[in-house]
């Protein structure tokens, strides 16, 4: 009885209320309930809180592929990442998601695993479920390669963190020299170090070149002081154990990322060795639980939510190609584009960093 009574509600259960519902109940044409639904044309405030009541009251639920298909878009974004377990990564995610949903999109997100082949299959996969949009943080992807995967799709795409020189539509990246050289000139003025060593991250990344780049200005080191590893913990460690071992030691360590701070940390404990007494460590990338380890951890910092929220308010204006998109340039005045790519108006934005003093470069807290 209790099954049969169950399939005769069912039966019963009311149909889902379509755009024609909307729109007879409000009294307008289906293609004005559309307008209103989705923030379009011309129409009287009154038109549009008549429209919006009404698919309020009926319970009306858009269609996303009815949508798809009539308007040609999947209102989806591809998000590749290098590495999905870095605190940088999640924050910038994060970020980014809020600004893309508020827009109407979803986030397929892809985990490169720190790979010029993973990237290369990720955006495969994302190009071929045709998303309007891609962000990217290459794991060192060449640009022909790119091109051919996602230019001749004619795909919007902006980078986060690292690029592909003369691609995509524009990319946010952090300040990198200048974070570098923060670090160098604090173990320097501050606590007179003069041998100081580096944990280079990868070279294939321009976020690992430019920061080698920045070290070898700041601070002229000798070569043997540089150790280029992947961005993992153990890579770090392993560096660490082989500076450790010259004669004479470096008095300070300079980690890329956070990822290799945790690392020469590992290798530091696992060697006997006090920080900062023995050694001084300072890294770019202040993660969440930097001022939880012991020793704390000195850093450059910087809000890596507002990189990811910067990038995907930059992939709107470029998926958005047939509408006004506003553009201002370093002088202040505007440039406005309407419907068109304009390679030459290529959008760069670099993301400010500070220094966080804490006890591991041998201060005596965080100022």
């Amino acid at each position: 009885m209790r099954n049969r009574l169950t399939t005769e509600q069912t039966g019963r259960r009311r149909r889902s209320a379509t755009l024609a519902d909307v729109a007879a109940s409000a009294g307008v044409s289906a293609s004005t309930a559309s307008r209103a639904l989705n923030g379009r044309g011309e129409l009287s405030a009154s038109t549009r809180a008549a429209v919006i009541e009404a698919a309020e009251r009926l319970g009306f639920q858009p269609s996303p592929l009815a949508r798809s298909l009539r308007t040609r878009q999947t209102y989806t974004v591809g998000f590749v990442v290098p590495d999905v377990a870095s605190p940088f990564y999640a924050a910038s995610l994060k970020g980014a998601q809020g600004i893309l949903e508020a827009a109407g999109y979803r986030v397929m997100l892809m985990d490169s695993e720190l790979s010029v082949e993973g990237e290369i299959a990720a955006l495969r996969t994302l190009v071929n479920h045709q998303v309007d949009g891609l962000l990217v943080a290459t794991a060192g992807v060449g640009a022909a390669e790119f091109e051919e995967l996602v230019g001749a799709a004619g795909t919007p795409c902006v980078f986060l963190d690292s690029v592909v020189d003369g691609a995509g539509g524009g990319s946010v990246t952090l300040e990198n020299h200048a974070g570098i050289a923060l670090l160098v000139e604090h173990l320097c003025d501050v606590h007179g170090h003069t041998r100081i060593a580096l944990l280079a991250g990868s070279q294939q990344e321009t976020s690992g070149i430019e920061r080698l780049e920045a070290f070898i200005l700041a601070a002229s080191p000798a070569p043997e002081l540089i150790r280029v590893c992947a961005w993992t913990v153990d890579a770090g460690a392993e560096a660490t154990r082989a500076l450790l071992t010259l004669e004479p030691r470096p008095t300070a360590i300079v980690a890329s990322s956070a990822e290799l701070a945790l690392g020469c940390l590992a290798a530091c404990r696992g060697l006997g060795f006090t920080l900062p007494d023995e050694l001084a460590l300072a890294t770019f990338d202040d993660p969440y639980f930097g001022a939880l380890l012991e020793p704390s951890l000195t850093a450059v910092g910087y809000d890596p939510a507002e990189v990811g929220r910067s990038a995907a308010s930059m992939l709107v204006d470029a998926m958005r190609g047939g509408e006004l998109v506003t553009i201002p340039d370093p002088g202040d005045s505007q440039v406005t584009v309407t419907g068109v790519k304009v390679p030459e108006l290529r959008r760069e934005v670099r993301v400010p960093v500070q220094l966080v003093r804490r006890r591991s470069c041998g201060c005596e807290e965080a100022r």
